[in-house]
């Protein structure tokens, strides 16, 4: 059964419910029927989306397990990552501590250092492609404040609409 609310030619609301359920067969024809009821409401059109905000239509329970689940993931990932973190600047601390005589180890270890260590190099150099890289941050500089101004422009305009639409109505 389909109701549908409606204020004068606006449909305010449509609710779908299932009078009494048909098991589905093999072979056998399923007759698809379905009935409508019209009911008059005196909610406007502009307030037809306040009954999702209302607090009772979120109201559910609390998944204690599924909370519990995800801060022990949390704390589990966060140990396991400062773990790593620790072992490896320990490590480091260790190497470049050493005392100043032993020098000829230093540098060789110095020399077959690799990956993120070697980032202090790269800081100040050029990109290879400046222009494109540019061109493709200023493009997407433009993409976020257009999608900005037209979120901004969407809620504002929506109460423009409302003033508008009193006006001729």
């Amino acid at each position: 059964m389909i109701q549908i609310q409606y204020n004068r030619d606006q449909i305010i609301s449509v609710n779908l419910s299932q009078d009494i359920p048909k098991p589905l067969e093999e072979g056998r024809a399923l007759d698809m029927t379905y009935s409508l009821k019209w009911f008059p409401t005196n909610i406007s059109y502009e307030q037809r989306f306040n009954v999702y905000l209302d607090n009772y239509f979120f109201e559910n329970k609390i998944h204690w397990f599924s909370v519990i689940n995800s801060i022990m993931m949390v704390v589990f990932l966060t140990g396991l990552v400062s773990m790593i973190l620790m072992r490896t600047l320990r490590n480091d601390y260790a190497k470049y501590a050493r005392e100043i005589d032993d020098m000829e180890t230093l540098e060789r270890d110095v020399i077959e250092e690799s990956g993120w260590k070697l980032v202090h190099g790269d800081v100040f150099r050029p990109p290879q492609n400046l222009a494109l890289l540019s061109a493709v941050v200023g493009t997407g500089a433009q993409l976020a404040t257009l999608v900005l101004l037209v979120i901004l422009s969407a809620y504002f305009g929506k109460m423009y609409m409302r003033y508008v639409g009193n006006l001729f109505y």
